[in-house]
């Protein structure tokens, strides 16, 4: 079924594994995700960035997946960093299950101000909702000084805005990292020992598998992959335009970069799923 981010992530916590969070671009990479669901029987998420949808319309990402969606697992569909209220309108009015608030920039109070109507909005369409505190370096949006989530504030965070999930910063950073990442991970066990709810972790892609798994055990219940999917659709295609059977029809050669991002989706969700 497809459900909200809310509901995978309860299971996940409770569980001690984490749903991995795939940023798709276009068609091709939303089947191979799919594909990579029916293959593992794990459950995902499938998201989108605000610049992915000013790309290729609010409306046909949600409609991409609940057309090609053939079970497996549950899955939601998610809206991620969401920058204003009109934006995650938008999206649960195309049929996102999941929507996210990135307040992180603004100071705390107006971050909770944003967060709090984004909940009482999506709430009475049973739309889940993600929000932030904290930064996280390398952003889609925005560039800004990587500042770690303070526990108390946390806490008075969730208290104030009664989100569904959240996404700390911890180290962490989106895009291709530059030298190696240093992850507060005894941060996360904090915030989570102190929090109820699922905790995110975002900028996932460049880490190993064994700070991964770290985090997970620390407490992170969902996890962002952007990039990882990015360069294994453009080398899957690059192959495929490669290929002897390729030709001026783009069919001939999209099912490599198809067969690429599965393979790598296929062992992200292995990887979220080792306890």
């Amino acid at each position: 079924m497809i459900v909200t981010n809310a509901q995978l992530l309860k299971e996940a916590k409770r569980g001690g594994y984490a749903v991995p969070a795939f940023n798709v671009d276009n068609l091709e990479s939303v089947l191979g995700v799919l594909n990579a669901v029916e293959n593992t029987a794990r459950p995902i998420i499938i998201q989108t960035i605000p610049r992915t949808l000013k790309y290729g319309g609010v409306s046909t990402y949600a409609a991409l997946v609940k057309a090609n969606y053939r079970g497996g697992a549950d899955i939601s569909i998610h809206l991620d960093h969401g920058s204003d209220l009109q934006i995650c309108r938008s999206c649960i009015a195309a049929g996102y299950t999941s929507v996210m608030i990135d307040g992180s920039m603004l100071d705390f109070d107006k971050n909770v101000e944003l967060t709090k109507r984004v909940v009482e909005e999506a709430r009475a369409f049973g739309v889940s909702v993600e929000a932030e505190l904290g930064t996280i370096g390398g952003k889609e949006e925005t560039e800004s000084e990587i500042r770690y989530t303070e526990v108390d504030e946390a806490v008075k965070f969730v208290q104030l805005t009664g989100v569904d999930s959240l996404a700390i910063g911890v180290g962490t950073a989106h895009g291709v990292y530059k030298g190696q990442p240093h992850i507060a991970v005894d941060r996360i066990r904090e915030i989570a020992q102190a929090i109820d709810i699922p905790l995110v972790l975002h900028g996932a892609s460049g880490l190993s598998d064994e700070v991964i798994r770290a985090c997970i055990e620390a407490g992170i219940s969902k996890i962002n992959f952007a990039t990882h999917l990015r360069q294994a659709f453009t080398q899957g295609l690059k192959k495929g335009m490669a290929s002897a059977e390729a030709t001026y029809d783009p069919k001939t050669y999209m099912p490599y970069a198809i067969e690429a991002v599965q393979k790598v989706a296929e062992n992200i969700i292995r990887l979220c799923n080792i306890k």
